[in-house]
């Protein structure tokens, strides 16, 4: 790494640092990136899959909150089997735990499209608006993923970001309606 590479990356770690703890690392930082926006594009295809009548029901609330859970499980199961390549078993016991943390955005993914789903099933909103609702915000979230990622590195946030993210929150939903087309 070149003396100039080297010091951009020594800033941004502190930046990172500065914003999420001591511990972070750069790499840890990208976990829980991929983890909020992974989280995000599935709770938000499980959104899009339920019916008025499994609002009112229970049925998409417990379809949320599942969603939000197994993909939590399996984000964390998946990380630590192929973290463990080359590390003692302390080593893999230590990385569990940090990557258990990395993964902590699937559950906040999930967790307002559930509060909207209970919602809509305690008859407090209606079904077409807790659906409406639940699956707008984790739109925005998805939007504002650049924005949130800059203010994590201690960048000014630019026109480009949020044009990014807005084209990270279209291919997203592209990526839900193929999900549900296909699989639900």
């Amino acid at each position: 790494m070149s003396p100039d590479a080297a010091a951009r990356h020594e800033s941004l770690l502190e930046r990172v640092r500065k914003h999420h703890g001591p511990d972070v690392t750069l790499d840890h930082a990208r976990n829980r990136t991929s983890a909020y926006i992974y989280g995000n594009i599935l709770v938000l295809a499980a959104v899009a899959a339920v019916s008025p009548d499994s609002i009112l029901h229970w049925g998409a609330f417990v379809a949320i909150v599942a969603t939000t859970v197994t993909t939590f499980l399996a984000h964390v199961l998946a990380h630590g089997i192929g973290q463990q390549i080359g590390r003692s078993d302390e080593e893999s016991r230590l990385h569990l735990a940090q990557e258990i943390r990395d993964a902590v955005p699937i559950i906040s993914s999930g967790a307002v499209p559930a509060l909207f789903m209970l919602l809509g099933a305690l008859h407090v909103i209606s079904p077409f608006w807790a659906q409406v609702v639940g699956g707008g915000l984790v739109v925005v979230r998805l939007a504002l993923a650049g924005v949130l990622i800059e203010r994590m590195t201690g960048r000014r946030s630019s026109w480009g970001v949020l044009w990014s993210g807005f084209v990270l929150a279209f291919a997203s939903a592209v990526i839900v309606v193929l999900k549900v087309l296909f699989t639900h």
